[in-house]
Order: structure tokens, then C-alpha cells, then sequence
């Protein structure tokens, strides 16, 4: 039996950016993977491997953003869900991307984009929260504590350890001690006001569901279908009435579905592409 040969993974920066993208031989479609909270672009990199993606022609960059894997921001940058919002559009429409993917944190940035109406492309949404009861309570713990300027400081100094027991049952058992790594490259001061600027818009919005329900972009919710992150009836029932907003159940997969289940999240992007062209 013979097997397809596909390049590795190329890396290079743009605009302050650093991007891991495949190589298909023919691009039909460009895709923007996004990481969560505290991740970095290499959570997506057994995605990128899969052949599927390369022989159907997408084009998939993951990327760190300016505030993620130890890269610096610009002057002045105050670390909000909105000013994320626009730097992803603006590096979309730079890149000529037709799909946005953002997981946990960038999800809720991808709301943001949809609600704003600005992006004309397609969106995945992998496990958004849709208001602050619906985030894990360790993370509402580092929040409240973030606010309190002594207690917070010794908070995120003693953080890592903390991490490291939360993250050992949640990422996979070969590649933990490769992506813990990757989770320690951004410093704590920007962790911390990353996290303070997700939690007042959360507070800000309230909720967010019927925010992602109004957009006129074709949006994605997948889910793994033993997710920590809430999700209440009431959100469910908002998401699954918005006419241009799609419920997907990633089987398997918790929180981190792509790196529980890539495949499949694979095929949720190349189904997306497929039902929805450009």
C-alpha cells in the first residue's frame, strides 16, 4: 500500500504574528486557527499534520497573536476582547482568510467578530463561554483574585505548580510535558491581564449567546461532548434558534478538543468549508 508524502509544517512571522501553517500542493481555502487561553499555536499542530486538511486544499495557519507564546504587544495594547477582535480582522483580510477557527479564549473573541459584523468569512467557535457562570471555577478564582493587588501578585507567582495538577488529566499523557511547556512561554503580567480583559467583557455583555445570535456570518459551536465549560438550556436554546449559527457535538472530546479529538475537528472545519463556500 502506498501513502501520500506531506511536507512538514512550515513556520515564519508576519506582522508580529508567528504562524505553523501546512503546505498543501494546492490552496483552495485559507484557515486561521486560534489558540485558548494561556496555549499557543502548537496545540493546533496535529491538526495541521492531518492529511485531510492538506489533500483537500486548506491552507492552515496556526498562529500567535501579539500577547501569546511571549510575544509582545503594541504600545499601549489593553489586552480586551475587542482590540483582539480587531487585530484578527485586520491580520484576516491580510492573510485572505475564508475561515476563522478560535478555541476557549478565542472563541469568545470570535463572538466578538461576529457581533461586530466586519469579517465576511466563516467561523469555528470551540468551547466559548457565553457568560462568566459558565467558565470553570479555578478560572473565576484567578480573576477575582487578580483584582486584590497583593493577594493577586502571589497568586499568579505560585500559578505554575497549580496549573501543571489541573492540566495533567486534561492534555494528552505523549505530548503533556511538550504543551505544559508551551502553556509557561507567555509571562504571568500578560496571563493576568489577559485574563482580566476576557472576564469584563464577560461582565460587561452579561451574556453572550443572543450577542453570537444576531451575527449574519455563518458561525460554528462545537462542543466536545464532555466539556467543562457551561452551557445552560437557555444558551442552547438562543444558539440553536439564530438562523445563521450551527450547534456541532465533538464526540470524545472535552474542553481541549483539538488536541482530544483532531481529527474530528478536522473534519468539522472541512464540512464547514464544504456546506458553506465562500
Amino acid at each position: 500500500m502506498t501513502t501520500t508524502q506531506h511536507p512538514p509544517l512550515r513556520r515564519r512571522e508576519q506582522s508580529g504574528w508567528a504562524i505553523i501553517e501546512n503546505a498543501p500542493d494546492t490552496v483552495r481555502h485559507r484557515v486561521l486557527l486560534l489558540p485558548g487561553l494561556f496555549c499557543t499555536a502548537e496545540f493546533y499542530t496535529a491538526m495541521l499534520a492531518d492529511p485531510a486538511l492538506a489533500d483537500a486544499g486548506v491552507l492552515a495557519m496556526g498562529a500567535d497573536p501579539p500577547g501569546f507564546a511571549g510575544r509582545p504587544v503594541p504600545s499601549g495594547f489593553d489586552y480586551s476582547i475587542e482590540r483582539y477582535a480587531a487585530m484578527v480582522e485586520d491580520f484576516a483580510a491580510q492573510e485572505a482568510v475564508g475561515l476563522i477557527v478560535g478555541h476557549s479564549y478565542f472563541a469568545n473573541v470570535g463572538i466578538e467578530i461576529a457581533a461586530r459584523g466586519r469579517y465576511p468569512g466563516r467561523l469555528l467557535l470551540l468551547s466559548p463561554s457565553f457568560s462568566r457562570d459558565d467558565e470553570e471555577h479555578d478560572l473565576i478564582s484567578l480573576d477575582e483574585a487578580g483584582h486584590v493587588p497583593v493577594l493577586g501578585t502571589l497568586v499568579w507567582l505560585g500559578i505554575d505548580p497549580t496549573l501543571k495538577k489541573g492540566m495533567r488529566d486534561r492534555l494528552p499523557s505523549d505530548r503533556f510535558t511538550e504543551l505544559f511547556a508551551q502553556m509557561k512561554r507567555n509571562p504571568h503580567a500578560a496571563n493576568r491581564h489577559l485574563v482580566a480583559g476576557f472576564f469584563d467583557h464577560l461582565r460587561r455583555h452579561g451574556e453572550l449567546a443572543s450577542r453570537l445570535a444576531g451575527t449574519d456570518n455563518v458561525v460554528w459551536v462545537g462542543r466536545g461532548d464532555r466539556d467543562e465549560v457551561g452551557f445552560t438550556a437557555q444558551e442552547q436554546a438562543t444558539i440553536e434558534a439564530a438562523p445563521h449559527v450551527t450547534l456541532k457535538t465533538i464526540p470524545g472530546a472535552a474542553h481541549f478538543s483539538i488536541t482530544d479529538e483532531p481529527h474530528e475537528v478536522d473534519e468539522l472545519i472541512l464540512e464547514l468549508l464544504t456546506l458553506h463556500p465562500a
